[in-house]
């Protein structure tokens, strides 16, 4: 793995759906879709779109600051969303954490995440 750089945020959770929070690779960090989900990978916030997008956010910080990185070194962001009115109605949470910055986004409707309880997933690639 030169030049690569793992990081686990949630280690026991990660390591039962197999995979890692985020890796950078040379100046780019790609973050894995984050769920609201407390340190024993238990969700968090069932019903509440908006508590659901500061969680994750929380998270993704967390992730960013291991690397050095902040959410104004986010270029690109996919969210995944159950509830599409739900997301749009909560968006200006999404908006405030950029703090006038905003990346290229995505958002899509899907049927269901990992955990039923969540409402969002989101993923960000960061450049430093």
């Amino acid at each position: 793995m030169t030049g690569k750089e793992v990081f686990h945020l949630r280690p026991e959770g990660e390591k039962a759906f197999g995979y890692a929070q985020a890796v950078k690779a040379g100046g780019t960090i790609h973050v894995a879709g984050a769920l609201s989900v407390n340190e024993a990978f238990e969700p968090e916030h069932a019903g509440d779109m908006a508590a659901q997008i500061e969680a994750i956010y929380a998270s993704i910080r967390r992730t960013l600051d291991h690397f050095g990185a902040s959410l104004s070194d986010v270029v690109r962001e996919t969210l995944y969303v159950t509830d599409m009115n739900a997301f749009l109605a909560a968006n200006v949470r999404r908006i405030e954490t950029y703090g006038g910055w905003l990346p290229a986004t995505t958002a899509v409707e899907v049927r269901r995440l990992a955990f039923p309880e969540c409402m969002v997933e989101i993923e960000v690639t960061a450049t430093l």
